[in-house]
């Protein structure tokens, strides 16, 4: 018989990486004189929208429900071409990766093969959620498929080696109503990118959710891998805003699971910036 009776429950550690070189810190409130966002060094990711499959796809101005899809433009830089991300037509949808042209009518001229990793042939379907640009011309792209169930991954696409490494399985936050937010960024320099994203979603009643983990990932010419500077437990709160003050990263998060507790943190970042 197993005893099951006198067992604490695990709960959710927070651990900061040991490269940060400092702890989180408890604070009053976040700095009322908090600068300005920094303009960061590298292009950012855009969205658009087409109406037909490439190659012979054509660019439309806005989205019209039911006869365009969205793409994720990644702009040319450093002898790279510009590149589309989008979801395959057909039954089985699929990851598509297109190369343009550098012209003014950017047309779909090259498709990349895309290896998401061994388990994507047993995949019903995927399809970009969204993608943003990291520095080192890379790129944080979520995927949505179905392996039966829907699940939801992230994934690091370098553009010079046309790779995709696989990160973590993510839980958007689905209490708050369409668009779900898969991740979020937030540049901590000109050259460095943060990405926060959540995990193991914890369902507490109808559309109220809160997760186990933050994880905030740094990229930079530092930290081209991804730096997880810090792992947030639920007992610390899950983030519902950040910011930066210099080199030093700020938290408001809150801990929705009997009574709210608000909390406001920072951690320095001097060390691995």
């Amino acid at each position: 018989m197993f005893g099951f009776f006198g067992k604490k429950a695990v709960q959710p550690a927070t651990l900061v990486a040991a490269q940060v070189g400092a702890t989180l810190q408890r604070q009053d409130a976040v700095p009322a004189d908090l600068p300005p966002a920094v303009v960061p060094s590298f292009p950012p990711c855009q969205l658009a929208h087409i109406r037909g499959d490439p190659p012979a796809a054509r660019w439309v101005p806005e989205e019209i429900l039911g006869e365009t899809q969205h793409v994720f433009l990644i702009p040319a830089a450093a002898g790279q071409p510009a590149l589309a991300v989008l979801a395959g037509a057909g039954e089985k949808l699929s990851v598509q990766v297109w190369e343009l042209s550098n012209d003014t009518t950017a047309r779909f001229v090259k498709q990349r093969p895309v290896l998401l990793g061994p388990e994507q042939a047993s995949w019903f379907r995927a399809f970009p959620v969204a993608v943003s640009c990291l520095p080192g011309r890379q790129a944080a792209v979520a995927v949505g498929y179905n392996d039966p169930r829907p699940r939801e991954a992230l994934f690091i696409y370098d553009t010079a080696s046309n790779q995709f490494r696989r990160m973590d399985l993510i839980a958007p936050d689905y209490s708050t109503g369409p668009p779900f937010v898969s991740f979020e960024t937030l540049i901590a320099a000109p050259e460095a990118m943060l990405v926060i994203y959540h995990t193991d979603l914890m369902r507490l009643g109808a559309s109220n959710y809160v997760y186990q983990y933050d994880h905030v990932l740094l990229f930079s010419p530092r930290h081209p891998q991804g730096l997880e500077v810090l792992k947030l437990g639920i007992d610390d709160g899950n983030v519902g805003a950040w910011a930066m003050q210099g080199k030093t990263l700020w938290l408001k998060t809150a801990d929705r699971r009997k009574k709210p507790q608000d909390f406001t943190w920072s951690l320095d970042l001097a060390k691995v910036l």
